[in-house]
């Protein structure tokens, strides 16, 4: 009963005409949208569309939630689903935005000190970014960093219970062909970033395997043409588990957005 409620609501949203200024916002603030086929900009509306009708945007230290920031964040996020359909990170319910990056305080070894944050994701709870970072991810599409899809990686993480890098897969052998392939990529980001030579992956990802899958996520949609290059095996598992290849977003002009 629950399930049909949804669905009836969400196509009532999807059938509101689509803000005109909206396209503006993508063209702008979303250069990863301008290579996207007719088909997967009308899914992409629909995801935005729904996107902001279903959270709670909140904005913190002043800011005020505008639909510009509401369209660039859920049109990010968004980019992710365009091989799911009918989910929607239901499994998020809030989106909080600082007008820049937030401190946090974090304890290494016992001692407590502050850091600066662009984005935060909790478990069961909700995502946290901040607007300078997140036009700054959007607007620069191949730089391999984009908070937006860092911290909703973290999401999907989240899914089974635990951000820890284990995801799910639709097919079990998928699932241990993961492990095995994160076990050795991982290990060679540790041991490259010990050894301060540069990588493709960005070195937070040997963090934990948490960071791991987001910034591989990161990169996966950034620079799909050398991740593949670099990392084809996981590259090949990213887009089984997204069921899409952003290598085909030829990025050329906005017009049709």
């Amino acid at each position: 009963m629950f399930r049909w409620f949804k669905n009836r609501r969400r196509k009532k949203i999807i059938a509101r005409p689509w803000p005109p200024i909206w396209s503006h916002y993508l063209k702008r603030n979303v250069r990863l949208s301008w290579g996207l086929n007719e088909a997967e900009i009308q899914q992409l509306r629909e995801i935005v569309k729904i996107f902001i009708a279903e959270k709670n945007w909140e904005g913190l230290e002043g800011l005020e939630v505008t639909e510009e920031i509401q369209v660039t964040i859920a049109s990010q996020a968004g980019l992710m689903l365009l091989g799911t359909p009918s989910f929607y990170f239901d499994n998020v319910r809030t989106i909080l935005v600082f007008p820049k990056s937030f401190n946090r305080e974090v304890t290494d070894g016992g001692v407590v000190h502050q850091t600066r944050r662009a984005g935060e994701a909790w478990q069961g709870g909700p995502i946290i970014l901040s607007w300078r970072d997140t036009l700054r991810g959007g607007r620069h599409e191949d730089d391999g960093h984009n908070v937006v899809i860092h911290e909703f990686a973290h999401a999907l993480d989240g899914l089974d219970g635990e951000m820890a890098g284990q995801i799910i897969f639709d097919d079990p052998e998928n699932s241990k062909r993961w492990e095995t392939v994160v076990d050795q990529e991982f290990a060679k980001l540790c041991n490259a970033r010990d050894r301060g030579a540069s990588t493709l992956l960005d070195h937070y990802g040997a963090t934990n395997k948490a960071e791991f899958f987001a910034v591989s996520t990161e990169t996966f949609f950034e620079r799909p043409q050398a991740f593949r290059q670099n990392h084809k095996e996981l590259f090949e598992l990213l887009s089984a588990y997204y069921r899409l290849d952003p290598r085909h977003w030829v990025l050329t002009s906005p017009s049709k957005l």
